[in-house]
């Protein structure tokens, strides 16, 4: 398959694919075609083509407004003539580690103690001062592996070298083998560069991961908020019946149909907790069409269990209020 094998015109589908140290060759596509299947491929592609092209948008409710505005110009000039902008950088700067304790019935013996460390919505080319922050934050955590949950990048319509870039900055001061999924923010061509530095993505795809005799699987599906390249169905399959299951979705609005497919534990992020909330932590806007209890933290649907994260990063502004951005450190533990 070829570039021009897709709806659009290759050439606005070449503009996409940005040159910059990490950009992709035909062989990079052609090996996610094959990974994502055809199908999927071309609806992400022509999906990538149309919003570049700034023909179809992203944007719920208020936030719609960004097609005729820089709503993110306005918010920021907004808080600035507020007088608050510097306590919301504060707060955006307040990274903090939250701990997560799952408690599952069905965990196997040899999972347990297993630490999980998630990131999520790093945004990086938004703040580049936020990889240094975070890599400080990492310095001293003790886990065994680690999930990042999408959104590598800001901008969704833009060069993505940048967030490339400061991944590649970031990646150093991981301790342990990195997951990935993509986010509503990352264009597919974010894949190879950073596989090549280690990073291992999961697009509707499952890793089995051993430890003390036992199995995690480990299933990750694409973007189910915008580009809707997703396969639940195809990641539970891949998955025995009987095996222990985590599932990294970037949006938890599939929390329903992910318990139905009998996942155990889900990790999410994309809400980032509001990011910019009324006291109470009482967001503003709501990314996820989710009841509260899902929107940020720890729950349970029906017996999986599951965690979104409040983000890492942030979103438009570097700014919060009232929802301060979380790297987590979540541990597999035994029922009481």
């Amino acid at each position: 398959m070829s570039l021009s094998d897709l709806d659009e015109p290759a050439a606005s589908l070449s503009s996409v694919v940005r040159r910059h140290p990490g950009a992709v060759d035909s062989e990079d596509l052609e090996a996610l075609r094959r990974r994502l299947g055809t199908a999927r491929f071309r609806q992400r592609m022509v999906i990538q083509v149309r919003h570049a092209a700034g023909t179809t948008h992203q944007q719920p409710g208020l936030l719609q407004l960004s097609r005729h505005i820089d709503v993110d110009r306005w918010v920021a000039g907004i808080v600035r003539l507020s007088g608050c902008y510097g306590w919301g950088y504060r707060n955006f700067q307040d990274l903090r580690v939250e701990h997560n304790l799952f408690r599952h019935p069905r965990l196997p013996a040899g999972l347990r103690g297993l630490k999980i460390l998630q990131l999520s919505d790093l945004h990086l080319d938004l703040e580049p001062s936020l990889t240094g922050l975070i890599r400080e934050r990492l310095a001293g955590l003790d886990y065994d592996l680690v999930v990042i949950t999408g959104d590598f990048r800001n901008k969704t319509d833009t060069d993505h070298g940048p967030s490339i870039q400061e991944t590649l900055e970031l990646l150093p001061g991981l301790d342990a083998p990195v997951y990935a999924i993509l986010g509503n923010h990352d264009f597919l061509e974010l894949v190879p560069p950073l596989e090549r530095a280690g990073v291992r993505f999961l697009l509707n795809e499952v890793v089995a991961l051993e430890r003390g005799g036992d199995t995690l699987y480990l299933g990750g599906v694409d973007d189910p908020y915008f580009y809707r390249t997703h396969d639940l169905a195809g990641v539970r399959d891949a998955i025995p019946e009987d095996g222990f299951s985590l599932l990294l979705c970037h949006s938890p609005e599939t929390y329903r149909e992910a318990a139905a497919h009998g996942f155990d534990l889900m990790l999410s992020g994309h809400t980032h907790g509001g990011q910019i909330c009324l006291p109470g932590g009482i967001a503003v806007v709501r990314l996820a069409r989710v009841p509260g209890a899902i929107l940020k933290g720890a729950w349970d649907y029906h017996g999986m269990l599951g965690y979104t994260s409040r983000g890492t990063g942030s979103c438009g502004v570097p700014l919060r209020f009232f929802c301060p951005p979380e790297i987590t450190l979540h541990e597999l533990a035994q029922c009481q």
